[in-house]
This record gives C-alpha cells, sequence and structure tokens, in this order.
C-alpha cells in the first residue's frame, strides 16, 4: 500500500513540474544577451535573473487554480505515503523486537538450573519463595 502512495505522489509531483515549466516557459522569452563565455559577472547576473525569473512564475502559477488543486493533492498524498510507511516500520519494529524478546526469554528458561536453590526453571523466584 506504501509503495502505491510513494509511486502516486511521485506522478503528481512529476505533472506540477511539468506544469510549472510551462509557466516558467511562457514567462520567459530567453534571449541571447551577447556576453561571452566565461564572463562571470555576466553570469552571476543572469543567474540572479533567472532566480528572479522562476521565483515570479512560481508566485503566479500559484495563484492557477490548477496548480493550488495539484499542490493540495500532492500535500495529502505525501501524508498519506508518509503515514503508510510509518505504519509498515512500526509493523516490523514491533515484529523484530517480539523475536527479540521472546528469544531472549528462550535463552533464559535455557539457563534455568544456573539460579539459586529454590528459583523455579527460568531464574525467577515465585510467590512461594
Amino acid at each position: 500500500m506504501a509503495d502505491e502512495t510513494w509511486q502516486e505522489l511521485r506522478a503528481k509531483v512529476e505533472g506540477l513540474g511539468s506544469k510549472l515549466k510551462v509557466h516558467l516557459e511562457q514567462e520567459n522569452d530567453v534571449a541571447d544577451d551577447g556576453t561571452r563565455p566565461g564572463d562571470t559577472r555576466a553570469a552571476m547576473e543572469e543567474m540572479t535573473d533567472k532566480l528572479q525569473d522562476a521565483l515570479a512564475s512560481f508566485s503566479n502559477a500559484s495563484k492557477d487554480p490548477f496548480i493550488r488543486d495539484d499542490m493540495r493533492d500532492i500535500g495529502s498524498l505525501l501524508k498519506d505515503a508518509l503515514n503508510d510507511t510509518y505504519q509498515s516500520v512500526s509493523a516490523t519494529v514491533g515484529e523484530d523486537l517480539g523475536k527479540v524478546l521472546r528469544k531472549t526469554k528462550g535463552d533464559m528458561s535455557d539457563q534455568a538450573g544456573d539460579g539459586p536453590v529454590g528459583d523455579p526453571p527460568g531464574g525467577e523466584p515465585t510467590a512461594e519463595s
């Protein structure tokens, strides 16, 4: 069940990424600005401009009702996926802990003859002791 939820979440995030990419592409007319390769200052300015464009695009995209619906769905799917994973891990840890406790108890029973005189097997005194 958890795997299915994670797969659904992945598909939804990929779809949202595609929509955001389209928004960014629509708002960006990438033009050759004539800078030379290796011009560090121009590269930093370009990176800053692109980051600002991406943030503006994300801001505009967040006003799109389809994007908001996808974000809401992703939040819900993420919650479900984490919950399923937590339940699965909890069950596995519980089973493993039970095995360890049963093995430890079995090992203690094997050493029952080593206890003080009058103790029952297992080395634990009873109400009669």
